[in-house]
């Protein structure tokens, strides 16, 4: 038997403190911009429906696709929590358009939630964890 380790490391902001802030009708409109060709529900319209992998494996990544730059991702820690996270690297892995501050991976992280909530930009912020570090088992 195998077993697999991994660390999610970074700046970011757990699913399960955004999941009940989302606003459905905005979070509608942003998967009707996604998966354009697919025919969204207005009245029945749950997020629930596009996790697991029809297309999004959860809400950190439904949220990196709403990242403009690219640069923000998704990670989980092997016990249901997932993270929109922005993965800390060496700056030889680093692309043009990756974050030179943390001031910025806030902004980054912010614009994409924002798209989904109505939080200010104030209230997005106090909920970015500067430090995450949770490991994964399975």
């Amino acid at each position: 038997m195998s077993m697999d380790f991994w660390v999610c490391e970074g700046i970011g902001v757990r699913s399960s403190v955004i999941w009940p802030l989302l606003d459905m009708s905005k979070c509608r409109e942003a998967v009707k911009k996604l998966i354009p060709n697919e025919d969204i529900p207005y009245n029945n319209f749950s997020l629930d429906d596009y996790m697991d992998g029809n297309p999004f494996y959860g809400l950190g990544d439904f949220l990196a696709q709403l990242d403009d730059t690219t640069t923000i991702s998704y990670g989980d820690n092997g016990n249901g929590e997932t993270f929109f996270i922005y993965n800390r690297s060496y700056p030889w892995e680093h692309f043009k358009n990756e974050p030179d501050s943390i001031d910025e991976v806030h902004r980054r992280i912010i614009n994409a939630i924002s798209k989904v909530c109505n939080l200010s930009k104030d209230e997005i912020d106090l909920l970015i964890e500067d430090d995450i570090y949770e490991e994964g088992w399975g």
